[in-house]
C-alpha cells in the first residue's frame, strides 16, 4: 500500500498507535478532575452519568467507525458534513469543532503550570480561591505551546510512536491510583449516606456535560481526524474508536467508584456532595494520598499532573491542525491554511493554531464550564457528522463498506439526538458562548466568501436551512431549562424528552433535505480519490461520469 495519499499526508500510523492516540486524548487533566466535578453535580449517581456518557459516545462512535473505514480522510468531522450537506454546513461544523479543539492545548498547558505553581510560586498568582498564571508563567506556557508545535513537525510516525510510551504511563497511573486508594480506604456507606442521587435526574444528566464525562470520552474523535494517516484504516479505525471508548470508560468508572468511596465521611456530613472540595498539588486524588499518608503516591500523581496534560495537549495539537486542513480542502478558508510540507506536515495550520493558543492563554473560565463548552461545541459537529452516514447510505448504497452498522438509519438519528442532549445538558451558561461563536463564524464566512471567489452555489445554503429551527429551539430550550444558567421554566425529565423528540424529527428532516446525489457526486469523487488506495485502487470517477451522463 502507498504510504502517501493524494492529500499529501503520509499513512504511517499503525493500529496500536491509532488506539493510543485516542486514549492519550481521553486521559489528560480530565482524569484528575472529572471524578470530583461529576460527584459534586450528581453525587454517587455520577456512575450512571458515566454509563450514559459511554452509551452516547458508543452510538456516535459506531457511526463514525463505518465512515472512517469507508472514507479514511483527514479532518473527517469537517469533511463528512461537506460531502453530505454542502459548504455552509461544513463551515459551521468545522468552526465550532475547531474552537473546541484549539482550546484544549492551552488548557492542558495552563493546568501543568498551575500544578507546578505549588513548588514554584512565581509561576502563578492567587486571588482568593482563584489561581491563574503570572506574567512569567504565561511566557513559559507560550513556550510549551511552541514545543508542542515543534514536536508535531517531526512527523506523524514519530509522534505516534512517542505517544504510545506516554499513554502506557497514562493508563497505569489512574488504574494504579484507584486500586491503591480502594485498598487503603474505601467506605461503601458513602454511596448512600448523603443520598445516591441528591440532585435527581437533572444532576445525572448535567454531570455528563459539566462534570467532564463527555469531554473525557470525546478523544475518539482524534481517530476520525487522523484516519487519513492510518496504515490500514479499514481495520484499525473501527478498532481504535470502539476500543478506546471501552477502555477509557472502564478506567473512568473505576476512578469514580474510588473517589466516591474514599471521600472522608466528615466531609459529606458537613455539606453533602455539592460542597465536596478536595485540592492538592495534582487535584483531589493527590489530596487523598496525602490524607492517607501515601506520600509516594502523591509524588507519582504530581509527576503525572505534568505528563498526562502534556500528552493530551500534544495529541490535540495534531488533531486541531487536521481540522484546518479539512476546512481548506472544503474551501471554507483559503487554501494557504492547508499547505503540506516535508514529511506530510500541515505547517501553516500548526502555526495558526499556535497563535490561537497564545491568544487563549488569557484568563479562561473554570475547568467545569470549559468542559461544558468543549463538549457542546464538539457534539454539535459530531451529531451532524453522524447524520452524514445516513445520507451516504441513501445516496451511495454501492460504496464499499468494510464495517456496516446495523439499523443504520435509526442509529444515526439516535446518535444525533444523543449529541443534541449533551449540548442541552451543558446548560445556558456554556451554550450562550456557543451562540456567540456561531454568530461570529457566520459573519467571518460572509466576509471570506467574496475574497476566496467562492460561488454561492458552492455554499449549498438551501441544504442547511434546517439548522435554523434546530438550533433555535435547542438553544431556547437551554435558556428556559433548569440546567446551569437556565431560567428553570421547564424541568427535567420533560425538557429532555422534548429535546430528544424534537432533534429526532429534525434529524430526519436534515437527511431528507441533504445534497442530492448529482450535487454531491463531485465532492464524493474528490474525497474517494484521496482514499482509493485503501480500496484496491477503485475510485468513483467512472461513477461520476455515468451519473452525469444519465442525469442521476
Amino acid at each position: 500500500m502507498n504510504t502517501e495519499n493524494c492529500s499529501g499526508l503520509q499513512r504511517h500510523i499503525g493500529g496500536l498507535g491509532l488506539l493510543f492516540m485516542s486514549l492519550g486524548a481521553m486521559i489528560g487533566s480530565g482524569w484528575l478532575f472529572a471524578s470530583m466535578y461529576a460527584a459534586k453535580i450528581a453525587g454517587p449517581a455520577a456512575i450512571i452519568s458515566w454509563i450514559i456518557g459511554a452509551t452516547i459516545m458508543g452510538v456516535i462512535a459506531l457511526a463514525f467507525a463505518e465512515l472512517g473505514a469507508m472514507l479514511p480522510i483527514a479532518g473527517g468531522l469537517s469533511r463528512y458534513p461537506h460531502i453530505t450537506f454542502g459548504g455552509t454546513m461544513s463551515f459551521v461544523c468545522s468552526w465550532v469543532c475547531w474552537l473546541g479543539y484549539v482550546a484544549v492545548a492551552p488548557i492542558e498547558t495552563m493546568a501543568i503550570l498551575e500544578y507546578l505553581g505549588n513548588l514554584v510560586p512565581w509561576l502563578t498568582t492567587v486571588d482568593g480561591t482563584h489561581r491563574s498564571l503570572s506574567l512569567a508563567g504565561t511566557g513559559i506556557a507560550a513556550g510549551i505551546l511552541l514545543v508542542l508545535t515543534i514536536v508535531n513537525t517531526f512527523g506523524v510516525k514519530w509522534l505516534a510512536e512517542s505517544n504510545t510510551w506516554i499513554t502506557w504511563w497514562k493508563i497505569a497511573v489512574p488504574v494504579g491510583t484507584a486500586a491503591v486508594l480502594i485498598a487503603y480506604s474505601f467506605e461503601p456507606a458513602n454511596f448512600t449516606s448523603s443520598g445516591f442521587a441528591p440532585s435527581g435526574l437533572t444532576g445525572i444528566f448535567a454531570a455528563v456535560s459539566l462534570g467532564g464525562v463527555a469531554v473525557s470520552l470525546l478523544g475518539f474523535r482524534i481517530v476520525i481526524e487522523m484516519a487519513g494517516e492510518s496504515k490500514n484504516p479499514q481495520r484499525d479505525v473501527p478498532r481504535a474508536i470502539i476500543g478506546s471508548i471501552v477502555l477509557a470508560t472502564s478506567i473512568y468508572i473505576l476512578l469514580q467508584c474510588a473517589f466516591i468511596g474514599v471521600v472522608p465521611a466528615e466531609t459529606l456530613h458537613d455539606g453533602g456532595w455539592a460542597n465536596v472540595v478536595l485540592s492538592g498539588p495534582s487535584g483531589p486524588f493527590a489530596a487523598f494520598a496525602a490524607v492517607l499518608g501515601l506520600q509516594w503516591l502523591a509524588v507519582v500523581l504530581y509527576i503525572d499532573s505534568t505528563v498526562s496534560p502534556f500528552g493530551t495537549a500534544l495529541i490535540y495539537t495534531t488533531g486541531t491542525s487536521r481540522i484546518l486542513l479539512a476546512m481548506a480542502s472544503n474551501r471554507n478558508i483559503p487554501r494557504w491554511f492547508g499547505r503540506i510540507v516535508g514529511r506530510g506536515i500541515p505547517l501553516n495550520a500548526l502555526l495558526v493554531n499556535l497563535v490561537a493558543g497564545w491568544i487563549l492563554l488569557a484568563p479562561l473560565p473554570a475547568w467545569s464550564l470549559l468542559a461544558g463548552i468543549i463538549a457542546s461545541s464538539t457534539m454539535l459537529a459530531g451529531g451532524i457528522g453522524v447524520l452524514g452516514l445516513a445520507v451516504l447510505r441513501r445516496r451511495y448504497p454501492e460504496l464499499p463498506r468494510p464495517l456496516k452498522l446495523p439499523f443504520a438509519m435509526f442509529m444515526c438519528l439516535l446518535g444525533f439526538s444523543f449529541s443534541s442532549l449533551v449540548v442541552f445538558w451543558a446548560g445556558w451558561e456554556a451554550n450562550r458562548t456557543i451562540v456567540i461563536v456561531l454568530l461570529v463564524g457566520i459573519a467571518l464566512l460572509a466576509i471570506a466568501v467574496p475574497q476566496m471567489k467562492v460561488k454561492r452555489s458552492e455554499l449549498h445554503i438551501s441544504h442547511s436551512l434546517w439548522l435554523i429551527p434546530y438550533l433555535g429551539v435547542l438553544f431556547t430550550a437551554s435558556w428556559l431549562s433548569d440546567y446551569e444558567g437556565g431560567r428553570a421554566l421547564i424541568s427535567s425529565p420533560w425538557s429532555d424528552i422534548f429535546i430528544f423528540a424534537w432533534t429526532f424529527l429534525m434529524g430526519w428532516i436534515a437527511i431528507l433535505t441533504a445534497l442530492p446525489r448529482q450535487r454531491s457526486l463531485p465532492l464524493m469523487a474528490a474525497a474517494f480519490e484521496e482514499v482509493k488506495e485503501v480500496h484496491g485502487g477503485v475510485c468513483l470517477i467512472d461513477a461520476k461520469e455515468y451519473a452525469i451522463e444519465h442525469e442521476l
